[in-house]
């Protein structure tokens, strides 16, 4: 494999890993907001975000 080739594979590895966080982080400030229109309770918003992390952690 080529240098060149090389640096393009760790490069595409590393942007798709960036824009892998940012969709997460996205979806997750989204959800944040939904849960907020439904429940009034901060706390649990925050145990059930806390949850959805976990779960994807695994």
């Amino acid at each position: 494999m080529s240098i060149d080739a090389l640096l393009k594979f760790y490069i595409g590895q590393g942007l798709r890993q960036d824009a892998a966080k940012l969709f997460g982080d996205r979806l997750l400030e989204t959800t944040s907001a939904v849960l907020a229109r439904h429940i009034n309770s901060q706390e649990e918003i925050s145990n059930i975000l806390q949850e959805i992390q976990a779960e994807v952690a695994r």
